[in-house]
């Protein structure tokens, strides 16, 4: 058992931890270690599940613990909160640096346009076609799937999506954070 196999049970305890459990490994089982500390258990995510609830005292010492760690725990969720936004940075990037690496290139535009066509020809297929309800699952998985590749093509070119949006949002907010 991985130490995100619990999270749901030491989330319902101590709210705050949970996100923690879900982290990267290193964290997770850095959390999960102290987690067994607190409780007195092997340090195994069996052992802390088992405990938890086997022993109702359990619960009180997990909060207790949360209590007396809160920093650290506002700390570490911080922490994966960088982590998520320097993913994002480096996401943003790549897209970036492929827009503009392929900013002259024919390809894109030329891949873009060749989806654009596959898709509406599958469109027509289904409206137009001869015999419409023999192929309609394949239609229905090629239209499925062409979507999502015509999006991303989309996505490609004009990049303002409410994600990025909201992301920028955020990092605007933790900048504004660190400079109190």
């Amino acid at each position: 058992m991985e130490w995100q196999k619990i999270a749901n049970t030491v989330g319902g305890i101590a709210g705050a931890v949970a996100p923690l459990l879900t982290g990267p490994v290193g964290l997770a089982v850095s959390i999960g270690s102290q987690i067994a500390g607190a409780l007195g258990t092997e340090n195994t995510p069996e052992a802390v599940a088992a405990e938890l609830k086997n022993n109702p005292d359990a619960a009180l010492k997990l909060q207790q613990w949360a209590h007396e760690e809160r920093e650290q725990i506002r700390q570490a969720n911080i922490e994966l909160q960088k982590i998520a936004l320097e993913e994002y940075k480096a996401d943003l990037n790549d897209r970036q640096n492929a827009r503009t690496n392929n900013k002259d290139h024919w390809m894109p535009s030329t891949l873009t346009i060749l989806l654009f066509v596959l898709f509406s020809a599958v469109l027509a297929a289904l409206f137009y076609g001869p015999d419409i309800e023999r192929n309609r699952d394949l239609i229905v998985y090629l239209v499925g799937n062409l979507f999502v590749l015509l999006a991303n093509a989309a996505a490609f070119w004009l990049s303002a999506t409410k994600s990025s949006n909201d992301k920028d949002k955020l990092m605007n907010l933790m900048q504004k954070g660190a400079v109190k």
